[in-house]
């Protein structure tokens, strides 16, 4: 039987995961931290730190705030029903111009004599696309010691504060049917914790796996597709090269979960200083699976069965991650420069199959964060934070390490070389009810291109707010890097409304 090489691109995001990735990195800063972590374990803290407000106003309820005012035992959370309308309509998906989500957020806080039990979860329901789905932010149990503390379950931890404030996914993963919408999620295993004022050691293994997830995908008439306007479905049209298309019918093969799931991993991470106060440093180190899962594909088609089709699955590899924070607060300033490297593992398809070969990558950001509590009479947050990114690329691989003639990705980040400015708060009131205004401004000049993010919330009363808000995307040029992630959503230019309700 005579075979081709297909070697199309297939798959624009078949898990729309967290673009990470991990470089070998020196374990020399942690060392440090440790070893003088040690040498502080046995001093006391003396005297009351002035703490920095990054929060909303006081009357800008969420369900955190709620939380902690409540203390434990409580149960807080919120509900949220907006509708949304992008300005462009998709030929190929005129049905997404229009959704409803309904939304709700639950946290638990629960304490007995000898446990601290803590649940934070997510769920969403689309009326429109009648789509459903469930996020674990946090669940975990704790035995209620003083000096070391034992956490077993799933858990966020501030590994990195690039990786957190730019939603990199590096360190930990995210759920992200909605690309600027992501929602963090915490690592899944053992965690042990020494956490005082001045330092911290924590230790995290585990043995499993639980990657960043993204819209679902499915198959239809040989196609892939998925009800988001954040993915694109591959053409179905491939010119081998004779000046006529064939028409192709893709497959997906999912391996089973626990296949998936049976990978481990560890990290260290250790903290020095105040966060709040003066000077600090947080350095961590790990080793564990990448959060975005690897695409898989047959390169090779039977020319006289083109309708066998193309086989696409998701695979694992490891990478290694290195992260330092260097910060200063003074007041109601806090500064960072932060540094993240890494170093994905390569991993050979078998014969006949391509798979993407991501390469590390070193990410350097500062950032800004200026509480300011008087700004004509009202309580502003301001941030400006800055990230370069040098390499992430991706070059799809066959069996015996070579380049693929065609790659399904060229970039694993979102955003490479960009500058962003937020500004959140109180900045009027209405009938003596507070507005809040929740404004964000991103350029990133490998892309030329740029994102605005608005939102206004009115609070009637407390415990409900009325919403409305607007996300612009846009490039200087639509010739230019096409494939960049400002460019491939330029019309996703959107609006909504609702209201919320917190609890």
């Amino acid at each position: 039987m005579t075979e081709i090489r297909f070697s199309k691109p297939l798959v624009k995001a078949l898990i729309y995961a967290a673009r990470v990735g991990v470089h070998k990195a020196s374990f020399l800063c942690l060392a440090v931290q440790l070893l003088a972590s040690f040498s502080l374990a046995q001093q006391n803290s003396s005297g009351a730190l002035d703490t920095i407000k990054l929060d909303p106003p006081p009357e800008t309820l969420t369900s955190d705030m709620l939380s902690a005012e409540k203390g434990k035992h409580s149960v807080s959370g919120e509900l949220r029903l907006e509708g949304m309308k992008y300005l462009t309509v998709l030929p190929e998906s005129p049905q997404l111009t229009y959704s409803q989500f309904l939304s709700a957020q639950l946290s638990y806080v629960g304490e007995n004599r000898w446990l601290e039990n803590v649940a934070d979860v997510g769920a969403g329901t689309f009326f429109s696309k009648e789509q459903s789905h469930l996020v674990v932010h946090e669940l975990y149990t704790s035995p209620r010691t003083d000096s070391f503390r034992v956490y077993v379950g799933r858990k966020l931890n501030s590994w990195s504060q690039m990786d957190r404030d730019w939603n990199l996914g590096i360190w930990q993963p995210y759920y992200q049917i909605d690309a600027l919408r992501p929602e963090e999620q915490g690592l899944t295993g053992l965690f042990l914790d020494v956490n005082r004022e001045n330092f911290q050691l924590l230790g995290f293994v585990t043995p499993i796996f639980i990657p960043s997830m993204g819209p679902d995908i499915r198959e239809d008439n040989g196609a892939l597709v998925s009800d988001s306007r954040w993915y694109r479905s591959p053409s179905r049209e491939v010119d081998f090269g004779d000046g006529r298309p064939m028409q192709i019918s893709y497959q997906l093969s999912i391996p089973e979960a626990a296949q998936l799931a049976a990978h481990g991993g560890y990290g260290f991470m250790g903290r020095l200083g105040n966060k709040e106060n003066g000077p600090w440093m947080v350095s961590s180190y790990g080793y564990a699976p990448v959060n975005a899962l690897l695409l898989k594909r047959n390169i090779r088609v039977p020319i006289s069965d083109p309708g066998v089709g193309v086989i696409v699955s998701p695979d694992v590899t490891y990478h290694s991650v290195f992260s330092t924070d260097l910060g200063y607060t003074m007041g109601n300033v806090r500064t960072t420069v932060s540094l993240l490297e890494d170093n994905p593992e390569k991993k050979l398809p078998d014969q006949d199959w391509a798979i993407q070969n991501i390469q590390g990558i070193r990410a350097y950001s500062a950032a800004i964060d200026w509480n300011i509590p008087q700004f004509f009479s009202r309580s502003v947050l301001l941030e400006l934070n800055y990230l370069k990114v040098y390499g992430g690329g991706i070059q799809d691989i066959v069996s015996d390490g070579s380049p693929d003639d065609m790659t399904l990705y060229d970039q694993r980040m979102q955003f490479t070389n960009a500058i962003r400015v937020k500004v959140q708060g109180e900045l009027a009131r209405i009938y003596r009810r507070p507005l809040v205004t929740k404004f964000s401004y991103l350029y990133d000049y490998d892309q030329r291109g740029s994102m605005i993010n608005t939102e206004f919330l009115y609070y009637p009363t407390q415990e409900w707010a009325l919403v409305i808000g607007a996300d612009f995307l846009g490039v200087e040029d639509e010739n230019y890097d096409k494939t960049s992630f400002l460019n491939q959503y330029r019309a996703n230019d959107r609006v909504y409304g609702g209201m919320t309700y917190v609890f």
